[in-house]
């Protein structure tokens, strides 16, 4: 088993089937996306997806990661 170092990307295909637009933010140019797992996982290599699972246990045991106690709050950072 190889492990890739920070320095390297990480690539995961996500098939245009999977997602499903909630929101968008015209004036960012950027959207909010539900994406379906079942269908990632059959065009990915398992070891790309537990790589970024583990990263994110990481940050999160590390206390890397912000929480919110009302939407106003979240929407707001989501779209800074």
């Amino acid at each position: 088993m190889t492990t890739t170092s920070k320095s390297q990307s990480t690539i995961v295909k996500i098939p245009l089937s999977a997602l499903r637009c909630l929101l968008t933010y015209p004036k960012d140019k950027k959207a909010l996306c539900e994406i379906d797992l079942k269908s990632i996982k059959k065009y990915n290599d398992p070891k790309c997806l537990d790589e970024i699972i583990n990263e994110s246990r990481i940050d999160y045991a590390i206390g890397n990661y912000k929480t919110f106690t009302n939407v106003d709050d979240l929407m707001a950072d989501l779209k800074s």
